[in-house]
């Protein structure tokens, strides 16, 4: 009998465990956003690093350190950056979740040199070009100056979770002054001409005709906590920044000091969008 009881309680903390409370390492409002049921089983999947678990509406998420039986689905993963699989045989659970489209990763070096480039989680990338190659990456020739010696770049997109970006410091981006616009907005952060042509000649033409829009910027460390950059050799210099874009509402506030690009010696520059709700 008190063995059983033993059982009991040890079961009984062991649970406890994965309350809701109990989520109070890593970021948890991805797992809570928002739940949506449908009939046809499905695999929804999202991004984050977590360094606990919680029983979230019938789902008890297992870990490597917990390895308790699952009644309903279940997280797995190899390491904090892989993506993560949620899975329940009679319903789907879609976790909010947005599109980085169209990063582009320019490489430039005083000097010619060969660099491999890796992203974080791999499984995230739904488009890439040059192909990413799992596992490896790609292989990057900086000569003359940049990528390919000709100003190229790395292009890639990526499923990246919704909730985790800052939405209060923006730029207004109207539809009767597009390009302009853009290019001010640019400006601050010091994007050289072909950056900003690449930048403005495509968002000019993917945006929703007479729409006005907001872009919040989303700077290196932000970006690098969603989605890291391996590079090697390591270089001197990394700028990243992605604009979480969304019809225009209200006035943000105004950006009062945005992160400004070194160019110096080996230097990395990226520029990627994400739109609300699409």
């Amino acid at each position: 009998m008190k063995k059983i009881l033993s059982i009991v309680v040890f079961s009984l903390l062991i649970l406890s465990l994965f309350t809701p409370s109990a989520i109070a390492l890593g970021r948890t409002d991805i797992l809570q956003e928002r739940i949506a049921y449908q009939h046809t089983p499905f695999t929804a999947s999202f991004f984050d690093t977590y360094t606990s678990y919680s029983v979230l509406d019938g789902f008890q998420l297992t870990h490597p350190g917990f390895p308790l039986s699952s009644l309903h689905g279940s997280v797995q993963y190899d390491n904090p950056l892989d993506l993560i699989n949620y899975h329940h045989p009679s319903i789907n659970t879609i976790f909010d979740d947005v599109t980085a489209r169209k990063p582009n990763i320019y490489l430039y070096s005083d000097q010619d040199l060969v660099a491999r480039v890796r992203l974080a989680p791999e499984s995230a990338i739904t488009v890439s070009e040059p192909a990413y190659q799992p596992g490896i990456g790609w292989q990057a020739e900086i000569y003359s100056g940049s990528l390919n010696g000709a100003g190229d770049f790395l292009f890639y997109e990526a499923m990246v979770p919704d909730s985790v970006w800052q939405k209060e410091e923006g730029y207004v981006i109207h539809a009767t002054d597009r390009k302009q616009d853009m290019a001010s907005m640019l400006g601050q952060y010091g994007f050289n001409e072909k950056e900003c042509t690449d930048f403005i000649d495509y968002w000019d033409e993917n945006l929703s005709d007479d729409v006005d829009y907001v872009f919040y910027p989303q700077e290196t460390d932000a970006v690098n906590e969603v989605m890291p950059l391996y590079i090697t050799p390591t270089p001197d210099e990394v700028f990243r920044l992605w604009f979480y874009a969304g019809p225009f509402e209200t006035v943000p506030e105004p950006v009062a000091d945005p992160e400004e690009i070194v160019r110096d010696g080996f230097h990395v520059v990226e520029w990627g969008v994400m739109i609300q709700d699409e």
